[in-house]
Protein backbone atom coordinates (compact mmCIF):
# COMPACT_ATOMS: atom_id res chain seq x y z
CA UNK A 1 0.00 0.00 0.00
CA UNK A 2 1.30 3.43 -0.91
CA UNK A 3 2.12 6.02 1.74
CA UNK A 4 -0.71 8.23 0.49
CA UNK A 5 -3.19 5.41 0.96
CA UNK A 6 -1.85 4.74 4.45
CA UNK A 7 -2.27 8.41 5.39
CA UNK A 8 -5.82 8.44 4.07
CA UNK A 9 -6.80 5.19 5.77
CA UNK A 10 -5.25 5.91 9.18
CA UNK A 11 -5.55 9.69 9.27
CA UNK A 12 -7.47 9.77 12.55
CA UNK A 13 -5.00 7.50 14.37
CA UNK A 14 -2.01 9.44 13.04
CA UNK A 15 -3.50 12.76 14.15
CA UNK A 16 -4.25 11.36 17.62
CA UNK A 17 -0.67 10.15 17.99
CA UNK A 18 0.54 13.57 16.84
CA UNK A 19 -1.63 15.29 19.45
CA UNK A 20 -0.34 12.88 22.08
CA UNK A 21 3.21 13.82 21.13
CA UNK A 22 2.39 17.51 21.49
CA UNK A 23 0.78 16.92 24.91
CA UNK A 24 3.82 14.97 26.14
CA UNK A 25 6.19 17.69 24.91
CA UNK A 26 4.05 20.38 26.57
CA UNK A 27 3.98 18.47 29.86
CA UNK A 28 7.76 17.98 29.83
CA UNK A 29 8.24 21.68 29.13
CA UNK A 30 5.94 22.76 31.96
CA UNK A 31 7.72 20.66 34.59
CA UNK A 32 10.97 22.48 33.86
CA UNK A 33 11.66 25.77 35.69
CA UNK A 34 10.82 28.83 33.62
CA UNK A 35 13.76 31.15 32.98
CA UNK A 36 13.99 34.78 31.94
CA UNK A 37 16.85 36.14 29.84
CA UNK A 38 18.95 39.21 30.55
CA UNK A 39 20.98 40.40 27.56
CA UNK A 40 23.81 42.92 27.62
CA UNK A 41 26.52 43.96 25.15
CA UNK A 42 30.10 45.09 25.60
CA UNK A 43 32.50 46.73 23.19
CA UNK A 44 36.06 45.43 23.26
CA UNK A 45 38.50 48.16 22.29
CA UNK A 46 42.09 47.50 21.30
CA UNK A 47 44.42 50.46 20.95
CA UNK A 48 45.74 50.86 17.44
CA UNK A 49 49.38 51.44 16.60
CA UNK A 50 51.37 52.25 13.45
CA UNK A 51 51.82 48.52 12.89
CA UNK A 52 48.19 47.59 13.60
CA UNK A 53 45.47 48.72 11.17
CA UNK A 54 41.84 49.08 12.17
CA UNK A 55 40.66 45.87 10.46
CA UNK A 56 43.33 43.77 12.17
CA UNK A 57 42.46 45.39 15.50
CA UNK A 58 38.79 44.43 15.09
CA UNK A 59 39.66 40.84 14.13
CA UNK A 60 41.97 40.63 17.12
CA UNK A 61 39.25 41.99 19.41
CA UNK A 62 36.80 39.45 17.98
CA UNK A 63 39.14 36.61 18.88
CA UNK A 64 39.71 38.08 22.33
CA UNK A 65 35.93 38.29 22.81
CA UNK A 66 35.57 34.60 22.04
CA UNK A 67 38.31 33.77 24.52
CA UNK A 68 36.60 35.92 27.14
CA UNK A 69 33.41 33.97 26.50
CA UNK A 70 35.19 30.79 27.54
CA UNK A 71 36.48 32.52 30.66
CA UNK A 72 33.04 33.84 31.63
CA UNK A 73 31.58 30.32 31.74
CA UNK A 74 34.42 29.01 33.92
CA UNK A 75 34.07 28.11 37.60
CA UNK A 76 36.70 30.67 38.62
CA UNK A 77 34.70 33.46 36.96
CA UNK A 78 31.57 32.27 38.77
CA UNK A 79 33.50 32.56 42.03
CA UNK A 80 34.42 36.15 41.12
CA UNK A 81 30.79 36.96 40.31
CA UNK A 82 29.55 35.62 43.65
CA UNK A 83 32.31 37.37 45.58
CA UNK A 84 31.70 40.67 43.79
CA UNK A 85 27.96 40.78 44.40
CA UNK A 86 26.70 39.29 47.66
CA UNK A 87 23.08 39.98 46.65
CA UNK A 88 23.17 37.18 44.07
CA UNK A 89 21.20 34.15 45.23
CA UNK A 90 23.71 31.33 45.66
CA UNK A 91 21.10 28.68 46.52
CA UNK A 92 20.70 27.79 42.84
CA UNK A 93 24.30 26.58 42.75
CA UNK A 94 25.00 23.13 44.14
CA UNK A 95 27.87 22.53 46.53
CA UNK A 96 28.88 19.63 44.32
CA UNK A 97 31.44 21.15 41.97
CA UNK A 98 30.39 19.22 38.86
CA UNK A 99 26.74 20.26 39.23
CA UNK A 100 27.77 23.78 40.14
CA UNK A 101 29.75 24.15 36.91
CA UNK A 102 26.95 22.63 34.83
CA UNK A 103 24.42 25.08 36.30
CA UNK A 104 26.66 28.05 35.52
CA UNK A 105 27.39 26.88 31.98
CA UNK A 106 23.66 26.55 31.30
CA UNK A 107 22.92 29.90 32.92
CA UNK A 108 25.36 32.02 30.89
CA UNK A 109 25.92 32.29 27.15
CA UNK A 110 28.25 34.57 25.23
CA UNK A 111 28.60 35.41 21.56
CA UNK A 112 30.70 37.71 19.41
CA UNK A 113 29.26 38.93 16.13
CA UNK A 114 31.46 38.06 13.16
CA UNK A 115 33.98 40.74 12.17
CA UNK A 116 33.01 42.95 15.11
CA UNK A 117 34.39 43.65 18.55
CA UNK A 118 30.95 43.52 20.19
CA UNK A 119 30.44 40.78 22.78
CA UNK A 120 26.95 39.77 23.86
CA UNK A 121 26.29 38.17 27.24
CA UNK A 122 23.03 36.33 27.95
CA UNK A 123 22.01 35.19 31.43
CA UNK A 124 19.07 32.83 32.06
CA UNK A 125 17.47 32.74 35.51
CA UNK A 126 14.03 31.96 37.03
CA UNK A 127 14.00 35.42 38.66
CA UNK A 128 14.16 38.51 36.46
CA UNK A 129 15.98 40.65 39.02
CA UNK A 130 18.62 37.96 39.52
CA UNK A 131 19.17 37.60 35.78
CA UNK A 132 19.75 41.35 35.49
CA UNK A 133 21.99 41.43 38.54
CA UNK A 134 24.20 38.59 37.30
CA UNK A 135 24.51 40.18 33.85
CA UNK A 136 25.47 43.53 35.39
CA UNK A 137 28.07 41.85 37.58
CA UNK A 138 29.58 39.99 34.64
CA UNK A 139 29.84 43.22 32.68
CA UNK A 140 31.40 45.06 35.60
CA UNK A 141 34.05 42.38 36.11
CA UNK A 142 34.96 42.32 32.41
CA UNK A 143 35.26 46.11 32.29
CA UNK A 144 37.38 46.13 35.41
CA UNK A 145 39.57 43.06 34.81
CA UNK A 146 39.79 42.59 31.04
CA UNK A 147 43.52 43.33 31.13
CA UNK A 148 43.99 40.76 33.89
CA UNK A 149 42.20 38.07 31.91
CA UNK A 150 43.96 38.84 28.63
CA UNK A 151 47.36 39.95 29.87
CA UNK A 152 47.24 42.93 27.51
CA UNK A 153 47.50 46.59 28.50
CA UNK A 154 46.10 47.71 25.15
CA UNK A 155 42.58 46.41 25.78
CA UNK A 156 39.52 48.09 27.21
CA UNK A 157 35.90 46.96 27.58
CA UNK A 158 32.86 49.20 27.75
CA UNK A 159 29.22 48.34 28.35
CA UNK A 160 27.29 49.66 25.35
CA UNK A 161 23.93 48.07 26.21
CA UNK A 162 22.95 47.61 29.84
CA UNK A 163 21.11 44.37 30.71
CA UNK A 164 17.67 44.08 29.17
CA UNK A 165 15.45 41.40 30.71
CA UNK A 166 12.78 39.57 28.73
CA UNK A 167 9.20 40.28 29.80
CA UNK A 168 8.28 36.61 29.60
CA UNK A 169 10.21 33.37 30.22
CA UNK A 170 12.21 32.24 27.20
CA UNK A 171 13.25 28.83 28.52
CA UNK A 172 11.93 26.33 27.89
CA UNK A 173 10.54 27.39 24.53
CA UNK A 174 7.06 25.96 25.07
CA UNK A 175 5.55 26.76 21.64
CA UNK A 176 8.57 25.33 19.81
CA UNK A 177 8.73 22.22 21.98
CA UNK A 178 5.00 21.59 21.54
CA UNK A 179 5.28 22.00 17.77
CA UNK A 180 8.22 19.59 17.62
CA UNK A 181 6.28 17.10 19.74
CA UNK A 182 3.36 17.32 17.31
CA UNK A 183 5.62 16.82 14.28
CA UNK A 184 7.44 13.88 15.84
CA UNK A 185 4.12 12.37 16.86
CA UNK A 186 2.78 12.65 13.31
CA UNK A 187 5.94 11.05 11.92
CA UNK A 188 5.77 8.25 14.48
CA UNK A 189 2.08 7.69 13.83
CA UNK A 190 2.67 7.51 10.08
CA UNK A 191 5.56 5.06 10.53
CA UNK A 192 3.50 2.80 12.82
CA UNK A 193 0.53 2.82 10.45
CA UNK A 194 2.74 2.06 7.46
CA UNK A 195 4.61 -0.77 9.16
CA UNK A 196 1.40 -2.41 10.35
CA UNK A 197 -0.07 -2.54 6.88
CA UNK A 198 0.02 -6.06 5.43
CA UNK A 199 2.50 -6.61 2.62
CA UNK A 200 1.27 -8.26 -0.58
CA UNK A 201 3.93 -10.30 -2.34
CA UNK A 202 3.43 -11.37 -5.88
CA UNK A 203 3.82 -15.09 -6.68
CA UNK A 204 6.91 -16.29 -8.58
Amino acid sequence: MSLTAVLHRHATRIVLIGIAGAVVALALSLVQPLRYRATMRLLIIQSTSPTLDAFTAVKSAEKIGRNLGQIVTSSSFLASVLQTNAAIDQSVFSRVEQRRRRTWERMVETAVASETSVMEVRVYHPVQAQARMIAETIGGILVRDIRVYTGSRDLEARVIDSPLVSRYPVRPNIPLNTALGLILGLILGTAIAYLREPRHHGSA
